[in-house]
């Protein structure tokens, strides 16, 4: 299955196994620790916005990008 958009429900681990791209965009905004972090594979995309004051909005438009 091909993922066709990124939501701010999916979780940060899955965001970033979708494709290296979108690795790389969550350690832009969230830094190379959040790899390592105990929430991360449970923590939705909004909520590590949120904790981080990333915009939720930007960071999907960025994410999905990376489907391109």
């Amino acid at each position: 299955m091909v993922l066709e958009k990124f939501t701010e429900m999916m979780t940060m681990a899955e965001a970033a196994q979708v494709n290296a791209k979108a690795r790389k965009v969550i350690e832009k905004y969230f830094g190379k620790s959040c790899f390592q972090c105990p929430s991360f594979d449970g923590e939705p995309l909004f909520l590590g916005a949120r904790m981080h004051a990333v915009n939720i909005d930007t960071l999907l438009k960025e994410l999905n990008n990376t489907l391109c």
